[in-house]
């Protein structure tokens, strides 16, 4: 028997199908699936592969071939839907089958070494049977031994000493006789994990009832689990109105016919209270992956799904990647979330591939979300998507909470500072005074830089793209720029004009969250604060133990960046405020006014969720802004309508596609040099291509981050009609330069350009 294998981790210069003789003591462990190990190369380098698919035949010559060196495992690590994934994943991607294997089959798994088993096996089931036949042996134990062996087969010596309660001895006594052979061998099996954790209950184990909304909803999405097709489904809820239900009641029913479910969240270690309502629902069947376990948990998390133990997996964006057993839905929850995205290679959209395993395996995708993805929404527009809407709150006394601008000009000229509004002061106070809690969110980003008007509070916009342009220092004149990382625009920084007011008073507005924590100690003394963000996350559980502090109004404020818009539900809290609404618009991403709309309304959906009604702030520069007045409505399609309008204008997803080529290197004076080769070759072959594709090129422009861990980089932006045109310039680039000498990324969906 031959094999057909993928190397793990392959790079472009060995991304091939090897195939390789099945030795005759693996010939039994070895399918499709499996992970083995094979000798690679001129120097028999050991490498881990996955086996592809087994054949008896070759049609080469056999003396070139070689062995397997050993299985890894011998259950497959594979299910056939992945298997055919794996090519559809490298090509949309632009990434080696190699790469897709290792995100397939991660590390715990390649390094887990399986608890070693004695098995007994017949040397000879002729030869045993002549034996019992001729009477010759005395034991009655070791006659039951043989008779069991021919009845059942190879079997763990343990299993054996349990069943016919004969012991060690009598078994080698077999073996010294030649009837049994005694086989030392990794066993696949792994006994279930003890939690450490006490299960769910109270509230997170209650069901409530339905409204009609949600029962049409989940109605409408089971009867397309049972057509076994690839329905894909976008379930447009605002915020409370009770999607996580719908998510659990239909994840039931599946799980209740065999089938198994993967529920996607953004961020997991950032969302306990999402866990513990699918832990409290489904019970043990829930298999949870994220970063922070520890190697053999994560192995033992990845073989309960594997052997279909755990049917409901819950996991970030790589969770759509999991050996789910019987797939039949897929859930993205806040699918607009920009973590799904993938932001090193490969980057792959964890939406993309959900929708490509629904193709293959038949099963139902659910997006959900409150404020979705302007491309989701306009697929369910065009009826790519089928749109199921949640228009009010799940709970009759938890209604909308009122949302109130507040002109940030005004309050600094009435003294309150550019920090805390007066209006949001006195909401706090009376919140604090009625035993009530407080959320304060400050999304401060940490590199790219923009200028502030000071007299309209507009950022410096390009005059070509309407994007909001970035501050760059210029390292050879000491001067700074302002640069659009979208055409490439730049203007020196004192030529700067506003392009709303025309005026020229700049400030680099904006404070930390740090900041803002020492000063809300000094205006509200009493009040314990806590501060969840990147610094304050750092060490393992930090998340949860902040989360649960505030659950149980240890501290009556929370401030943090948009980690705490997603997911958390708080009773008492009654009190939001947007801090530097301006800020989430001064971004160089035609996505900003989107990401702002989507971060603004999922902070304010944190308000008013219990019997109390809430109150929301957004602080502003210029509150009239459209973009503001939409989210103090909650009106999501009056903002859409906006921003689909823009996107037509300027031809940006989803009328056309955008991807980007980011090359860096070490030398600044090389990189500026190659970036010109490498734009003059893309004019020029761009230029011979047909029109149907309607190519466009843009750059090079330094990256947002131009400098980063000592390597400089520039971008390229190019637009076509579909991914599947800027995949094919992105495989000629491949081709035609020398990757050691042009050291490019791609992405075909990028999402800061």
């Amino acid at each position: 028997m031959y094999c057909s294998v993928i190397l793990r981790g392959a790079v472009r210069q060995t991304d091939n199908l090897y195939t390789y003789r099945i030795p005759e003591e693996f010939s039994e462990s070895v399918v499709a699936g499996s992970l083995v190990n094979v000798p690679f190369g001129k120097g028999d380098n050991e490498r881990c592969a996955v086996v592809i698919e087994l054949t008896d035949s070759f049609d080469g010559d056999e003396s070139v071939i070689k062995d397997i060196s050993s299985v890894i495992s011998g259950r497959p690590v594979l299910n056939p839907d992945q298997i055919t994934l794996i090519d559809r994943i490298s090509e949309r991607f632009n990434c080696t089958k190699g790469d897709v294997v290792e995100l397939m089959v991660p590390s715990c798994v390649v390094n887990h070494k399986n608890p070693v088993e004695i098995f007994a096996e017949l040397v000879s089931r002729e030869h045993a049977e002549a034996v019992l036949e001729s009477e010759k042996l005395r034991s009655a134990a070791q006659i039951n031994i043989l008779e069991y062996l021919l009845e059942q087969g190879r079997c763990p010596r343990k299993e054996l000493m349990a069943s016919l309660s004969c012991s060690a001895a009598q078994i080698k006594a077999l073996e010294d006789k030649g009837l049994i052979r005694l086989v030392k061998e990794a066993s696949d099996y792994v006994s279930a994990p003890a939690s450490s954790e006490e299960a769910p209950s109270g509230k997170f184990t209650e069901e409530y009832e339905l409204s009609g909304e949600q029962k049409n909803a989940i109605d409408q999405i089971l009867e397309g689990i049972e057509q076994r097709k690839d329905n894909t489904y976008l379930l447009f809820g605002i915020t409370g109105s009770g999607k996580t239900e719908v998510y659990l009641n239909i994840a039931k029913k599946v799980i209740s016919e065999g089938g198994s479910v993967i529920y996607m969240v953004p961020e997991i270690s950032l969302t306990p209270q999402t866990i513990n309502w699918i832990k409290g629902r489904l019970g043990d069947s829930v298999a949870v992956l994220h970063s922070r376990l520890t190697d053999k948990q994560r192995y033992e998390q990845w073989d309960n799904i594997r052997t279909g133990k755990a049917k409901v997996i819950v996991g970030p964006r790589s969770g759509v990647f999991a050996p789910a057993v019987d797939l039949r839905l897929i859930i993205l929850d806040e699918e607009h979330d920009g973590s799904y995205k993938a932001e090193s290679h490969p980057r792959y959209s964890a939406r993309d591939i959900a929708r490509m395993r629904s193709k293959i395996t038949g099963c139902c995708v659910v997006l959900g979300s409150a404020t979705p993805s302007v491309e989701s929404f306009y697929a369910a527009q065009v009826g790519a998507f089928k749109l199921l809407e949640l228009k009010e709150r799940a709970r009759s006394e938890a209604r909308l909470p009122e949302i109130i601008p507040v002109d940030m000009k005004e309050q600094i000229k009435q003294g309150a500072g550019d920090m805390l509004s007066l209006p949001l002061r006195q909401a706090m106070s009376v919140a604090f005074s009625e035993n009530k809690q407080v959320i304060l969110l400050l999304n401060r980003r940490g590199f790219s830089r923009t200028l502030i008007c000071e007299d309209c509070g507009e950022a410096v916009t390009c005059v070509n793209c309407s994007v909001p342009m970035t501050l760059h220092n210029n390292r050879r004149s000491g001067t700074q720029s302002l640069i659009c990382h979208y055409c490439g625009y730049t203007v020196p920084s004192y030529e700067a004009r506003c392009s709303y007011c025309t005026g020229n008073h700049f400030t680099k507005a904006g404070f930390g969250t740090q900041q803002l924590e020492e000063f809300l100690h000094k205006v509200f003394p009493h009040e314990n604060v806590l501060r969840m963000d990147q610094d304050s996350t750092m060490t393992p559980g930090a998340h949860k133990e902040i989360i649960e502090k505030f659950a149980n109004k240890e501290a009556s404020i929370l401030i943090g960046t948009q980690m705490i818009a997603k997911g958390l539900d708080f009773p008492d809290v009654t009190v939001v405020g947007v801090l530097g609404a301006d800020l989430m618009l001064a971004s160089s991403s035609f996505k900003a006014s989107e990401r702002a709309f989507q971060l603004i309304t999922q902070a304010a959906g944190r308000a008013g969720r219990g019997d109390a009604p809430g109150k929301v702030f957004i602080q502003s520069y210029r509150p009239d802004q459209p973009l503001f007045q939409f989210a103090c409505t909650q009106n999501y399609r009056a903002f859409y309508e906006q921003e689909i309008e823009y996107r037509q204008k300027l031809r940006l997803p989803p009328y056309k596609a955008v991807g980007e080529i980011v090359l860096s290197l070490q030398d600044e004076d090389k990189l500026i040099q190659r970036s010109n080769e490498l734009a003059k070759y893309l004019n020029d072959f761009l230029g011979f291509q047909d029109r149907k594709y309607q190519f466009e090129v843009f750059g090079p422009v330094p990256c947002v981050i131009y400098e980063l861990r000592g390597r400089y980089r520039m971008s390229f932006i190019i637009k076509a009609v579909n991914k599947s045109a800027i995949n094919s310039v992105f495989k000629r680039l491949i081709e035609d330069f020398d990757h050691t000498k042009y050291p490019m990324s791609f992405d075909n969906d990028p999402q800061d350009g």
